[in-house]
This record gives C-alpha cells, sequence and structure tokens, in this order.
C-alpha cells in the first residue's frame, strides 16, 4: 500500500491528471446509462435558465444548487470515443504546461472556473435549447488561453509535454490556440455549429485569457509570481 502511495505520489501534475481519470471513469459509465447520464447532469440551457429564476425567487435550495452545479459536471461528459479522446489529449497538454508555471492547485481552479463560464456563455447564447452540454472543451480552452495570456506577458520555457515529440517554441501552441478560437468566433458568426458548443470555448478561452492578464499585471513576472507561491 506505501508502495503504491509513493508511486502516486511520482505522477506530474497530479490534479490534471486526475481531472483527466475522472473523465475516463465517467466516460465508462456513461456507456452504461447513454443520454441519460447526459440530461441529468448535462448543462441544458433551457432548464438551467428556470432554476436561475427559481434561484433569484425561492433563494438557493438543494435541487437549485444542483441546478447551479451543472455548469460544472459537464467537464466530466462526453459524447463519444474522439470527443473524449481529443479533449483528453489537450487538457493534458495545456494544463500540465500551464500547472508547470502556475503551480497544480491553480491549474485545477483555473480548469473547473473556465469549463463553468463557458458552459454558462454557451447556454446564453442559445438560452431556449433543451440539448445538453457537455465536454471539457470550455476546460481545454480555458487553459489555452491562460497559456495565451502567460506568453504575452512573461518569457516561458519551451514546452516538451505529450504528444509533443520535442521541445518546441511557446509561440507555436499559441498559433494553435488563436487559430482554433479563430474557427469558433468564425462558426458562431456565419451560425454553422453543427451542434458543437462553439460558445463554451470562446467563453473558456476568454476567461482563462482574462485570468492571465489580471495575474501576470500584478506580479509582474514568472519569478516575482515564483517568489509569492
Amino acid at each position: 500500500m506505501k508502495g503504491l502511495l509513493y508511486q502516486l505520489r511520482l505522477i506530474p501534475h497530479r490534479p490534471i491528471v486526475s481531472v483527466i481519470a475522472l473523465c475516463v471513469c465517467v466516460f465508462l459509465i456513461q456507456d452504461i446509462f447513454g443520454m441519460a447520464l447526459a440530461m441529468r447532469y448535462g448543462a441544458v440551457p433551457l432548464e438551467f435558465r428556470n432554476g436561475l429564476a427559481a434561484v433569484s425567487e425561492d433563494g438557493v435550495s438543494l435541487k437549485q444548487f444542483s441546478t447551479l452545479a451543472r455548469l460544472f459536471t459537464p467537464i466530466f461528459l462526453h459524447g463519444g470515443p474522439g470527443h473524449i479522446a481529443g479533449n483528453m489529449v489537450f487538457l493534458w497538454a495545456f494544463g500540465s504546461l500551464v500547472s508547470r508555471h502556475l503551480g497544480n492547485w491553480w491549474a485545477l481552479a483555473l480548469c473547473l472556473v473556465c469549463g463553468a463560464v463557458g458552459n454558462l456563455t454557451q447556454i446564453y447564447m442559445n438560452p431556449d435549447s433543451m440539448i445538453p452540454i457537455i465536454g471539457a472543451s470550455g476546460s481545454v480552452a480555458g487553459l489555452e488561453g491562460v497559456y495565451f495570456g502567460l506568453s504575452l506577458r512573461w518569457t516561458l520555457s519551451w514546452p516538451d509535454v505529450f504528444p509533443l515529440a520535442h521541445p518546441i517554441p511557446p509561440s507555436q501552441l499559441v498559433l494553435y490556440a488563436l487559430i482554433g478560437i479563430g474557427f469558433d468566433i468564425y462558426s458562431v458568426a456565419t451560425e454553422t455549429s453543427a451542434g458543437i458548443a462553439y460558445g463554451a470555448h470562446i467563453g473558456g478561452f476568454a476567461s482563462g485569457l482574462l485570468f492571465a492578464l489580471l495575474l501576470t499585471s500584478v506580479y509582474g513576472s514568472v519569478e516575482s509570481w515564483n517568489r509569492k507561491r
């Protein structure tokens, strides 16, 4: 048992790895329950709006709290093998990089908060939809936004992380993130969403970028941030 605990402590960026492991476990459970799980724990925009209205009128009850919690639960739900595989690869890539620069627990907090903001953005872009929002795309986009914001203000080391075969300039990852968010904005503007929650991507990226710009404005440099940690 002690040996197992020691091995677990050797895992890098454990909070991000824990999110990935939980997503995989939930996906396996989804294989049993199917869309019933997505409808129960995904963020259904119309149901969320109704729940928010109930909170404003009656205060927070257990039922309304569960409605608000559905800003976070969709992060761990996915629609298919390709959906979860793509999200988990980039969640690891950008999550581990943000962990490396800001610390494990900051990366976890940003992953969850940006995912929730992304889901909220998607809800307000499609307020009458009954299609549940699922997936960690908002969290992934949020971590991309954080990394982009950090790269604007701080001198970052060359990323060397799976699935990259070798270290590359940070600007190459930043370019990837910008192309991705540019495509999301284009898809929303031209109404070619095809069932993809592009609003969650945009909201997640914007919130991650905003946090990174605020943080780098306060601390000035990565060395100053590390001294405060």
